[in-house]
């Protein structure tokens, strides 16, 4: 079966699938798609805390474990109904998630579809995930419960996100905290209130000693990386209606970006040792893991000759890869495609690197699953 990437990305882009939306109507036609090109499917559906129908899936063509794993999703962020409805010009597709990323989506599609599974000496692998713009939370439903992702896992993975081709070995993850004081409404002239932001006021002291540290001490550092630091991002609301009336509440918002190698749960302890002292309450909201794949593996060294590429790059942003991180090993980012295209108004992917991704893909599962090599 032949199928063109043009033509495939178009019908994707055309499915509105934002993550406050249902992913379900354009992973079936992905699922369809895969039907027709004989892998076997496992769906996970979900309803997120919203109530809303969720579902992602894991394709397998041949038999057995490890392998080769391509891996994408399709949730995208809010768009305007006019870019739902893609363009062609310049070269260049436009769209929402024509880059981020259901052109590198239908790009590991139109490359499966070029082999038979009585081709393979060890399975290919599909996967797509719904919620992947909200902490990915679809991936860490497939790695927690898919069967066939169990599989995989062993293998080598290609997180197809843009990185215009070239190789990634390695990005940052992701930690989100939410601490909260709570106290007493009351109008404030009559002083039987209780202001929730002076609990927290202490504690946000010793939260900038933490911001000061994780950019000044080594142990928090790592050069692999532009910038070698990740901040101790601090927000703070009380979410007041009024001034004159004392907060019931006051909520402190802390993210952070850890790199490989980089003790965050020290950190996590820290933060919560300090709220109990300070009499707040500590959520611990999400925690991705970094990926890191040695440089020197066989999958890097592979994934640069197949990419026709001679050094291998960091990233600062994340991917499904920090939920995939706990049970796939070796792992790299590779994709047609900009990121900083992602998420703006006029979001696009331009024609030829769609091309190449396919042929790049099509490398890449002849060397790993035809093969069989490392």
């Amino acid at each position: 079966m032949k199928l063109d990437v043009v033509k495939l990305t178009r019908q994707l882009v055309s499915f509105p699938s934002e993550s406050q939306t249902s992913n379900v109507e354009v992973t079936e036609c992905i699922a369809d798609v895969l039907n027709q090109l004989n892998f076997e499917i496992e769906r996970l559906p979900y309803v997120d805390k919203n109530g809303v129908d969720k579902i992602s899936i894991v394709g397998r063509l041949g038999k057995g474990s490890g392998g080769l794993s391509l891996m994408s999703h399709d949730d995208v962020v809010p768009a305007l109904p006019e870019q739902y409805k893609p363009k062609l010009t310049g070269g260049k597709l436009y769209g929402r998630g024509s880059c981020d990323m259901k052109g590198p989506l239908a790009a590991t599609l139109c490359a499966a579809a070029r082999f038979k599974d009585a081709e393979l000496k060890k399975p290919l692998f599909i996967i797509v995930t719904a919620d992947e713009e909200v902490q990915a939370v679809g991936a860490h439903m497939v790695t927690k419960e898919s069967k066939l992702f169990a599989q995989a896992s062993s293998g080598y993975g290609i997180i197809c996100e843009p990185t215009r081709l070239n190789v990634v070995y390695a990005h940052k993850g992701s930690m989100s905290l939410v601490i909260t004081s709570k106290g007493k409404a009351a109008h404030t002239s009559t002083l039987k209130g209780t202001n929730a932001n002076i609990k927290m006021i202490p504690f946000l002291q010793e939260m900038r000693e933490i911001y000061e540290l994780v950019l000044e001490d080594v142990a928090f550092r790592n050069d692999e990386f532009k910038p070698p630091y990740s901040e101790w991002s601090i927000g703070i609301n009380d979410h007041n209606l009024a001034t004159n009336i004392s907060p019931v509440q006051s909520v402190c918002t802390i993210n952070y970006r850890p790199m490989p190698g980089v003790d965050v749960r020290s950190l996590i302890e820290r933060t919560k040792e300090s709220a109990r002292r300070h009499g707040v309450k500590c959520e611990i909201r999400h925690l991705g893991e970094p990926v890191y794949t040695d440089p020197q593996s066989p999958l890097v060294k592979t994934a640069l000759k197949l990419a026709r590429k001679r050094r291998a790059l960091t990233v600062p942003y994340g991917t499904d890869g920090m939920a995939y991180a706990k049970k796939m090993k070796q792992m790299v980012v590779l994709g047609p495609g900009d990121i900083a295209q992602a998420h703006t108004v006029d979001e696009w992917v331009e024609v030829n690197q769609l091309k190449k991704g396919v042929a790049l893909y099509e490398r890449f599962i002849d060397h790993v699953c035809v093969q069989g090599n490392d």
